[in-house]
C-alpha cells in the first residue's frame, strides 16, 4: 500500500495502465483535452480501464461534458460552482494557493524545482482543508524529501513497442512510496 494517494495522469496505453494499478494508484488519469498530446478518444479509454480493476478512473477536460466512464473529472481552467456528480480535481499553479482556496481537490503543477522549496514556506494553514496533489511529472525522484506529505500525480508515457517500456525511474520512486 502506497503512503499517499496517487493520481497517474495521461495514460495513453493497457501497459502504463496496469503497471500503475498493480502500484496500487487511487486514479488513472485519461485526457480528452483536443489539444493534448495525449488525448485518447472515448473508445480506446473504455478499452482500457475494461482489462484494469481497482484505481478509479478519471477523465480530464475542459468542458463540463461529463460521462458516463469517468469516475470523476480533472478540470481545466474550470471552477465550477454548480455541484458535480463525480469527483473533481482542479488543475491550479503555485499563485492560486498563496490567494487561498475553498475547500477541494487540486493539482498543483509544478513548473520547476525551486517551486518545490516556496510550496515548503508558504502557511499551512492556506492548504488546510483542501486535498493537494503535486505534479512531480517534471521533478526528479531524487527531489522526493521536498514533496513533503503530499498527493502525488505522476506521468504515464509511450511504449517502447507494444506492450513494452522501461520503467527504471518510476519503479524507484515507487519504492519511497511503499
Amino acid at each position: 500500500m502506497l503512503n499517499r494517494k496517487v493520481i497517474a495522469q495521461n495514460i495513453t496505453n493497457l501497459t502504463d495502465a496496469r503497471y500503475f494499478a498493480a502500484w496500487g494508484v487511487d486514479y488513472l488519469g485519461f485526457n480528452m483535452m483536443p489539444d493534448s498530446e495525449y488525448t485518447l478518444p472515448l473508445d480506446k479509454i473504455k478499452e482500457i480501464k475494461e482489462w484494469v480493476e481497482g484505481p478509479k478512473c478519471l477523465i480530464e477536460t475542459n468542458a463540463l461534458d461529463f460521462n458516463e466512464v469517468a469516475d470523476g473529472h480533472i478540470l481545466s481552467n474550470i471552477y465550477s460552482s454548480i455541484p458535480l456528480s463525480k469527483e473533481a480535481f482542479y488543475r491550479i499553479n503555485l499563485e492560486e494557493i498563496k490567494k487561498g482556496l475553498p475547500s477541494g481537490k487540486y493539482i498543483l503543477d509544478l513548473e520547476s524545482e525551486n517551486q518545490l522549496d516556496v510550496l515548503a514556506k508558504i502557511d499551512s494553514t492556506l492548504t488546510q482543508g483542501i486535498e493537494l496533489y503535486l505534479n512531480i511529472a517534471d521533478i526528479p525522484v531524487s527531489l522526493f524529501p521536498k514533496f513533503l506529505d503530499f498527493n502525488l500525480v505522476i506521468q504515464g508515457g509511450d511504449e517502447e513497442k507494444v506492450g513494452v517500456k522501461s520503467y527504471d525511474e518510476l519503479d524507484e520512486l515507487y519504492e519511497l512510496l511503499i
